[in-house]
Order: C-alpha cells, then sequence, then structure tokens
C-alpha cells in the first residue's frame, strides 16, 4: 500500500474524470498528447487563448495526470496516471474492464489468487504497485504487505516471487520489486 504523501499518490479515476470534464482541460490534454510542450502550442493545438491553455495545464498539473519542468518550462502527461488510476478503481469496488481481474478484487482486497495464468498476471501486476521498485524489502515486511492484500499471504508472496514480479535475494531474507 502507497503510505506516501498524497503527490505520490495517483488521481483516482474520480478526479480524473472531474479533471477531464471541463472542455478546456480535455482540449489541453490532447495536444500534449499529440506532442505540444509549451503552454504556446497547447493553445495553438488546442484553440485555446494563451490563458486559457495555461490555466488548464495547471489544473492538469495539481490534479497529478500532467508534470511540469520548470528548468526547460514544457509541460508532458503523466503516462501512467490513468493506469495507476484504473488499477485503483478495480482495488477498491472489484470491477473490471472485462479482463477477468476485477472479479478477484472485494473492498480493497483479493478474494484469491486466479489459477488462470493471463487473469492471475494481471491481477498480481496490481499487487505488484504495493512494492516500490529498488527497495529491499525484509520477509516479514513483504508478508506484511501481502497479507494486506490477502489472509493468505504465503500463497501470495509465492505466487509473486514464481511470476518474477518479486526477486529474493539467495539467503531469502529480502525481496525487491522486478
Amino acid at each position: 500500500m502507497n503510505t506516501g504523501p498524497a503527490e505520490d499518490v495517483p488521481p483516482s479515476c474520480r478526479d480524473v474524470v472531474g479533471l477531464l470534464a471541463q472542455t478546456d482541460r480535455r482540449a489541453a490534454y490532447a495536444a500534449l498528447a499529440l506532442g505540444a510542450t509549451t503552454v504556446t502550442e497547447v493553445a495553438e493545438l488546442a484553440r485555446l487563448r494563451p490563458p486559457a491553455a495555461a490555466a488548464a495545464l495547471q489544473k492538469l498539473t495539481d490534479g497529478r495526470i500532467a508534470a511540469f519542468d520548470k528548468e526547460k518550462r514544457t509541460y508532458t502527461l503523466l503516462d501512467d496516471a490513468l493506469r495507476l488510476a484504473v488499477q485503483a478503481e478495480v482495488r477498491l469496488s472489484g470491477r473490471g474492464s472485462g479482463d477477468g481481474a476485477g472479479s478477484y478484487f472485494r473492498r480493497g482486497r483479493l478474494t484469491s489468487i486466479p489459477g488462470k495464468a493471463e487473469v492471475r498476471s494481471r491481477v498480481l501486476a496490481v499487487v505488484k504497485d504495493s512494492f516500490e521498485p529498488g527497495v529491499a524489502y525484509s520477509e516479514a515486511k513483504v508478508n506484511a504487505i501481502c497479507g494486506e492484500w490477502l489472509d493468505d499471504w504465503v500463497s501470495l508472496r509465492r505466487a509473486l516471487v514464481d511470476e518474477g514480479l518479486l526477486g529474493r535475494n539467495e539467503s531469502g531474507t529480502t525481496y525487491e520489486r522486478v
């Protein structure tokens, strides 16, 4: 589970819909998706006045679906923001996009580990996001994180290792996200 600052938490699906409900913001988002990086480029491509483009970009940045590089004075989309919002929604609601993974989540927890390899990999990819890249975790910490997802944390930990999503050192004392 992500317990870092709010800036580290991706926007929710509700947040994304709210951000993109306004026409200027949708147009600015589309302009960024098409390669615009500055207020001027976004204004031209989105057919917005520069102040409206700047305001829309500020809202997208505040909403954590775009980022501003102060040094270069450019904007970019945060590519993972939408994917992470959907993953969080699946985890909370148990509803998926027809890929079968969503049915394995109820009230923010796993109901079981899927047997079908394709669905299993999608479910485990959601769990993998609970582990920060480059951080070494003790077995006890991995067990605690897995226990937040499923009562059978041993099987979940084993599945993450077997699927190559968590690596274990030779002595089996530390784990790292792969």
